[in-house]
């Protein structure tokens, strides 16, 4: 999501450029009805040229008044300029034009995205763009993430495998281009530090070791089986032939290139610990937090917000272990499901009916598994964004290195990805008669945090026999979900170290080792305010519930405070909450 963001902003600046003579730079107040048209012009020029973001989004891109057939592109390196800046913020001026007021919610909620969008770019310095353009990494680098994404690369005709083979055809030189930039940081003092090199040189040389057996392969001629040819002066054998010399070609000639360079930034690393020591390494932190969360709070105030939550889970956690002595034996041998992934799905949305809003037609959900080749590189389990106008098929990943048999993690995990979690809140909102933008660009602070909450909501749809067992695993959950939170901002934003970490995790787990220390803080480093997304803004949701909850009294309906939830769309925590207010003060005055 991260690297889609960069992407648009790009395709943000070189468009804009050609787009000048139509603001209208001198009206004091533009009418609200010219205001969806003004949203239509950036739609536009934010999906207008990039063909691979154009397959991920939609299925008919002509209705929508854009090309059958994009730019051939990647995502690549790019540093603030003075005339880009110039150029956004000449277009951006007419936004600020209108009188919020005067809006409809709709538009408001859309002004507020691209509100937040604007002044995220605009606050950004130079130092804080080399801090955060992390293109290579363990997991979240996009030369982790670019096989999947090739692999849900949809293939509607023959185009569409030819744009693919020469999306592949770029790997190369766009890889080339991240290794420089890498070069670039670490002459600027940036470096990568040497943990996370020796990762992603692993990580490519997994990749390389197996590319004749690579899963872009053994998948393909599944892919292509519904292709029509006729007309076409190919055949599928030729297609799968082209494919296997373009993933053993110029597909892992880009690996290698990444595996035989990027070794010589060993040593250049000029901080091995967090933001907190680059000179605007405090800024960008809070600058981050802000943005991925949705809050506009200070760090001190987030510290001491999350230093509550932590102490009270662990509380919650040590009196229920000790009310329930066996609880720990009960993992061992009890599970909260005992179903295919596809079956408890289906169960989740069964039991969602009147709590969470009906969708009038359920998509096919699909559940996938992770190649071997990237398991060690990959999340535990994913939900794939479907197109903005086809949602007839969903799609899960499923980590087996992760999950590893541990049906109790997969019950969690499956309402977080699938029912009531990302793909219901997705495709929920995509019936909405929402703007466009509001479906691209996306909080998240709020993705993340909604599907957060859910899964901590769906342990109560255990029955009455793993009630004890689903509550033991929330609360685990919760402790570590706020541990993570307040060592990401000791590490990032007090400058913590592996010793800091080891001291201040002992007061909570006795017998912490420094190794395990030291394994915390890699991968803190790597991925800041990644555990901000997941669980202050669970936290932030969850306030908001048992705010209006304690509210209403016995008028509180939990299918009413699911729905205003979801009707705000993934924007912003903070306006959802300000929404959520009103909808209180409403419904007691």
């Amino acid at each position: 999501m991260k690297k889609i963001k960069k992407l648009l902003i790009t395709i943000l600046c070189f468009v804009f450029s050609i787009s000048l003579s139509s603001c209208d730079l001198f009206n004091s107040e533009l009418d609200p009805s010219t205001f969806d048209d003004y949203t239509n012009d950036i739609f536009y020029m934010v999906v207008g040229a990039d063909e691979l973001t154009n397959n991920f989004l939609f299925k008919n891109p002509e209705n929508y008044g854009l090309p059958k057939i994009g730019e051939l592109m990647l995502p690549v390196p790019t540093t603030n300029s003075a005339i880009g800046n110039f150029i956004i913020k000449q277009v951006f001026k007419d936004l600020y034009k209108y009188d919020y007021n005067k809006l409809s919610f709709d538009q408001q909620m859309t002004y507020n995205v691209l509100d937040n969008l604007y002044k995220n770019i605009m606050n950004e310095t130079d130092e804080m763009t080399y801090l955060g353009s992390n293109y290579l990494g363990s997991y979240l680098g996009y030369q982790a993430q670019l096989p999947l994404l090739f692999s849900e690369y949809k293939f509607d005709d023959v185009y569409d495998v030819y744009n693919y083979f020469g999306l592949i055809d770029l790997v190369p030189e766009t890889f080339e281009s991240y290794v420089n930039f890498e070069i670039e940081k670490a002459e600027e003092g940036y470096g990568m530090p040497d943990f996370v090199i020796d990762k992603v040189i692993n990580q490519c040389k997994e990749f390389i070791d197996d590319v004749d057996n690579h899963f872009l392969i053994k998948t393909f001629e599944d892919r292509i089986k519904n292709l029509d040819l006729t007309g076409y002066d190919t055949t599928k054998e030729d297609l799968i032939q082209e494919n296997y010399e373009k993933v053993t070609g110029p597909l892992k000639e880009g690996y290698e290139y990444i595996k035989n360079n990027l070794g010589q930034l060993y040593g250049k690393a000029t901080n091995n610990l967090g933001l907190y020591y680059y000179k605007e390494g405090q800024e960008y932190y809070t600058k981050l937090f802000k943005d991925e969360t949705g809050y506009d709070v200070d760090i001190e105030d987030a510290i001491t917000y999350i230093d509550k939550k932590l102490n009270f889970s662990y509380n919650e956690l040590q009196s229920f272990v000790k009310n329930n002595p066996d609880i720990l034996d009960e993992i061992e041998s009890s599970s909260l499901m005992n179903t295919t992934p596809e079956e408890q799905i289906n169960n989740f949305i069964e039991i969602s009916k009147g709590i969470f809003p009906t969708i009038e037609s359920y998509p096919t959900i699909n559940i996938k598994y992770i190649d071997k080749s990237i398991e060690n590189h990959f999340s535990p389990a994913a939900y794939l964004n479907s197109r903005i106008d086809d949602y007839s098929n969903e799609y899960i990943y499923l980590n087996n290195a992760s999950i590893d048999g541990d049906y109790n993690y997969l019950f969690h995990t499956l309402a977080h990805e699938g029912i009531p979690g990302h793909l219901y809140q997705n495709v929920y909102f995509k019936t909405q008669n929402a703007n466009i933008l509001r479906k691209i660009i996306k909080s998240s602070g709020y993705t993340e945090g909604w599907a957060t909450y859910v899964e901590m909501y769906s342990f109560s749809f255990c029955d009455e026999e793993h009630k004890d067992l689903a509550e033991y695993i929330k609360l685990d959950n919760l402790f570590y979900g706020s541990l993570q939170c307040r060592l990401d901002m000791g590490i990032h934003y007090e400058g913590w170290d592996a010793n800091d970490i080891l001291e201040f995790i002992s007061k909570y787990l006795p017998g912490y080792s420094l190794e395990h220390a030291q394994a915390v803080l890699e991968q803190l480093i790597e991925v800041p305010t990644n555990s901000q997304i997941y669980f202050f803004t669970y936290f932030k949701i969850q306030d908001m519930y048992d705010r209006t909850k304690l509210a209403l009294g016995d008028n509180f309906s939990e299918l009413e405070f699911h729905q205003l939830i979801l009707d705000c769309g993934p924007v912003p925590l903070r306006f959802v909450e300000t929404i959520v207010d009103e909808y209180i003060n409403k419904k007691i005055n």
